[in-house]
């Protein structure tokens, strides 16, 4: 699947316009961006113009939103850098799961520069905040020294509490954690679904 495809698939599961099981299947059929299913519908103009007022107004779910509409170009031209800045604002205004894209973004280099203090700063507050995806890629962070000293009992902590939470990804790192085969982490599949 092209590299823009799977972004508009992660991030359609990311603004709860798919499900987890929604965009797993679609990411596992291979279909590309305009074969994303049905559910999925554009902002129209609108709504678009209500995201841009209430943003502008300081809104973090509408900042997150517009955020996202952007990445994706739902109902709008797509605009990545802009989508970046209310993505930015929204994690700053405290929106958890902006937090968590963001940093998810800067851990695996998706549409910014990897720089992992930077996904160590925006995922922490989102895993501390409870977003399962989060802790889930705190707990890779710990355990690979990336971005923070490397400390597998953290690494342990954060996976076991979104493995709490049955999220397989954490489970699966959990039990590369505890076999002494860490490298073959990888970050949450898809990123936050939560809207808060």
């Amino acid at each position: 699947m092209k590299a823009s495809a799977r972004s508009l698939l992660l991030l359609a599961a990311l603004s709860g316009l798919l499900t987890t099981q929604d965009g797993a299947q679609a990411a596992a059929e291979g279909k590309q961006a305009g074969e994303a299913p049905a559910a999925i519908s554009a902002p129209s103009p609108a709504e678009i113009a209500r995201l841009r007022k209430a943003a502008s107004r300081g809104d973090a779910q509408a900042q997150y939103d517009l955020a996202v509409a952007l990445d994706c170009g739902r109902g709008v031209k797509r605009d990545q850098g802009r989508a970046l800045q209310w993505l930015t604002q929204a994690a700053s205004d405290g929106h958890v799961a902006a937090q968590s894209a963001l940093g998810w973004k800067y851990m695996t280099g998706e549409g910014v520069p990897r720089d992992d203090a930077t996904a160590f700063r925006w995922i922490r507050r989102a895993a501390e905040s409870g977003d399962t995806s989060a802790q889930n890629n705190l707990g890779i962070l710990y355990a690979q020294g990336r971005g923070v000293e490397a400390d597998l009992v953290e690494a342990e902590k954060w996976f076991r509490l979104a493995a709490e939470k049955d999220a397989a990804d954490a489970q699966r790192n959990l039990d590369e954690l505890l076999a002494g085969r860490g490298r073959g982490m990888r970050p949450s599949s898809e990123p936050p679904l939560n809207r808060t």
